[in-house]
């Protein structure tokens, strides 16, 4: 029954994004505005929400749910928070390595120190310098 609340959710928050992303203008696909990928992204995420709709209204059999760490998922969603809102402040770099080493802490069992660091620097370094000087675009 949550999952099928929580796909009804997403299907809900996909109608939603689809509706502000039809907000700017689409182009084409030879000429895509800044409304292309936005509103592509939102109608994949409604067609894969209604089909996953689908196929859980025609499964009967009650499947065992695994029970949900809430206390994981709340930390999860106040480390996100906390990234949103200290992004403009600290910039990509900072707030996505802090952000990528809470997560790494948060998911693994284990207490390592140093793979959760080593793990969030790599991959904030790569995406900086994808994005820097391969792809030419300015980060915060």
């Amino acid at each position: 029954m949550t999952e099928k609340i929580l796909t009804a959710m997403f299907a809900i928050v996909s109608l939603l994004y689809l509706y502000f992303a039809h907000q700017l203008s689409f182009g084409s696909l030879q000429n895509p505005q800044s409304g292309f990928l936005p509103i592509t992204i939102g109608i994949i995420a409604i067609i894969l929400s209604f089909i996953l709709i689908i196929k859980q209204l025609r499964s009967t059999k009650a499947e065992s749910a695994e029970s949900v760490n809430w206390t994981k998922f709340t930390f999860i969603l106040l480390g996100l928070i906390f990234y949103i809102l200290f992004f403009k402040f600290l910039g990509y770099f900072f707030s996505t390595l802090f952000f990528l080493f809470y997560l790494l802490k948060i998911a693994s069992e284990k207490t390592d120190r140093w793979n959760p660091f080593i793990i969030s620097f790599i991959s904030s370094t790569s995406f900086y310098l994808l994005f820097k000087y391969y792809l030419d675009v300015t980060l915060p």
